[in-house]
């Protein structure tokens, strides 16, 4: 069985199969050009993140700058504090180191707190330990050792008699009422 086909429908299969060919082409080139148009979407918006999180990186090194300027700042206060401090206390342990060996006695408070003193001076402030402080308390250590010193009024008369020609008074003085 020989099967013919007109002229006609094979132009018509021709050119329909060329239209589709066409449209599926144009369908495939538009779908390219969407593809396309989205991985660039993509891309950009990728960048975008990436661009973010650069700018995000750039603001927390910016921030941990400023953070690590202000303890910079805060470690120079603590150590011009500290010096003061130092300084004050030295000052404090040498005043009353003089004192106490002017007066060729301490009482055992005195010396507690002296040495109170001394301690948070070498251990907290990091004073000098083998200095000239370390030789008047221990000279102060060395003064004789009394329970109670006279108030300020009885050395006043004990000063006077001596000044007078008078021995020193053993009695404490007489309490003076309240007018």
């Amino acid at each position: 069985m020989e099967v013919s086909v007109s002229p006609t429908y094979l132009i018509s299969i021709i050119a329909t199969s060329t239209v589709l060919a066409s449209l599926l082409g144009a369908a495939l080139g538009l779908f390219g050009q969407v593809w396309l148009e989205k991985l660039k979407h993509k891309h950009k918006k990728e960048d975008r993140k990436e661009d973010g999180a650069k700018m995000e990186l750039e603001d927390l090194i910016k921030t941990i700058a400023d953070i690590l300027e202000a303890i910079e700042r805060i470690n120079k206060l603590i150590d011009n504090t500290t010096t003061g401090l130092r300084g004050l206390y030295y000052d404090k342990i040498q005043y009353l180191s003089n004192r106490y060996i002017a007066e060729k006695q301490v009482t055992f408070k005195e010396i507690a707190d002296l040495d109170k003193l001394y301690e948070i001076y070498k251990a907290c402030l990091l004073g000098e330990k083998n200095g000239t402080l370390k030789t008047m308390v221990d000279k102060v250590h060395k003064l004789e050792h009394v329970n109670s010193k006279p108030d300020h009024q009885t050395k006043v008369l004990e000063t006077m008699r001596e000044i007078m020609g008078g021995k020193k008074s053993t009695e404490p003085p007489a309490e003076q009422e309240a007018t």
